[in-house]
C-alpha cells in the first residue's frame, strides 16, 4: 500500500496506548491514540465529489518478532472501491507506532522504499505547537474541538496541519477525538506551475487544484470489550 504522508496514513494518517489514565484537559498525544491489541479502525476514503475510493481497516495486532521496543504493530488493508477495484487491487501495510519523550511516532519499515519515521502528534497536544519533519511544516490548529464520529458528535477534538513543499504542494488535515483516534482527513494536492518568465520557481494554479480526497472514520472498536454498536463490516 502505498505510504500516506502522516497517515497515512494518505496518513493517516494512526493509534496510541497510554497506560495510566487521561485525564479531559490533559494535553499529552497519547489520549488521541488509544492503542490496545486488538483494536480496529474501518475508514471510507472518497474523492471532491462524495464518491467513495477505498475503504481501509487498520487493527492492531500481535508482535510477530519485527517490533521494536516499545512499538505497537498496525496492519491495515485497503480495498479499492472505484475503477481500480475491478483489477483486484488491494493492498496490505504495516507500520510501527509508539509514545516517544517528543509525542507519538509513526515508523514505516523498509521495503521498496528506505525506512522513515514520522512524528505524527508534537507534544505538548495542543494549539499553537508546531514541528518539521519528513511530512513538512505541521501545526495543531484546534484543540479540546467538537467533532464527529461514526457515533455522532464528539465534544475533546485535536486538529493538525502538515503542509509539505516550498510553496505548499499537498497538505493534510487531520483530527483526533480522544479516546477513539484519528476520525477524519483531508488531503489537497495543489497543481503548481512555473512562475516569471526565467524563474525557476514553482507557484500554485489558482484556478485549480490538483486532488483532494477525504478519509472518514466509519466504524471502530477501542477497549478490552467490544461494543455491539460498533461493529465491524
Amino acid at each position: 500500500m502505498p505510504r500516506r504522508l502522516a497517515f497515512l496514513g494518505f496518513v493517516g494518517s494512526c493509534l496510541l496506548l497510554t497506560t495510566r489514565s487521561v485525564r479531559a484537559d490533559d494535553p499529552s498525544t497519547p489520549g488521541y491514540f488509544p492503542l490496545r491489541v486488538g483494536n480496529w479502525w474501518t475508514y471510507e476514503e472518497q474523492d471532491a465529489g462524495g464518491k467513495p475510493l477505498s475503504r481501509e481497516t487498520w487493527t492492531l495486532v500481535e508482535d510477530a518478532g519485527d517490533n521494536r521496543t516499545g512499538e505497537f504493530h498496525l496492519r491495515s488493508l485497503t480495498k479499492r472501491l472505484d475503477a481500480l477495484g475491478h483489477l483486484g487491487n488491494r493492498w496490505e501495510g504495516h507500520e510501527y507506532l509508539r509514545v516517544a519523550t517528543d509525542g507519538v511516532r509513526k515508523r514505516f519499515p523498509a521495503g521498496r522504499d528506505a525506512e522513515l519515521e514520522l512524528l505524527l502528534l508534537k507534544e505538548p497536544g495542543r494549539l499553537g505547537t508546531r514541528w518539521h519533519d519528513a511530512q513538512g511544516e505541521c501545526a495543531v490548529t484546534a484543540d479540546h474541538a467538537a467533532c464527529v464520529g461514526p457515533l455522532g458528535r464528539l465534544t475533546d477534538c485535536l486538529v493538525t496541519v502538515c503542509s509539505l513543499g516550498d510553496p505548499p504542494a499537498t497538505t493534510v488535515t487531520s483530527t483526533y477525538a480522544r479516546g477513539v483516534g484519528m476520525v477524519r482527513q483531508e488531503v489537497d494536492i495543489l497543481q503548481l506551475v512555473p512562475g516569471f518568465e526565467g524563474s525557476t520557481a514553482m507557484i500554485p494554479l489558482a484556478t485549480a487544484t490538483g486532488g483532494h480526497s477525504v478519509l472518514r472514520l466509519t466504524a471502530y472498536n477501542v477497549g478490552p470489550v467490544p461494543d455491539r454498536r460498533k461493529r465491524q463490516p
